[in-house]
């Protein structure tokens, strides 16, 4: 995905009261993390070898099932 897609995607889920993290080098290089700012915690994806990371496109499936 694109940066602009990268943004957008952020903007959805500070709208929805979550905050998105790169995750870094090594496994988690190129994932997110879905922050949640109320209870402070990062957000699991279901996703086998990355728990608590999400790609660009699982992180934008995962928003839209999640209303705060």
């Amino acid at each position: 995905m694109t940066n602009a897609q990268e943004k957008r995607v952020k903007h959805i889920a500070e709208r929805k009261g979550f905050r998105l993290d790169k995750a870094g080098h090594g496994k988690g290089h190129g994932r997110f993390y879905i922050m949640n700012l109320a209870e402070g915690g990062r957000m699991r994806s279901g996703v086998l070898d990355h728990e608590y990371s999400f790609s660009l496109e699982e992180t934008e499936a995962w928003l839209d099932t999640h209303v705060k």
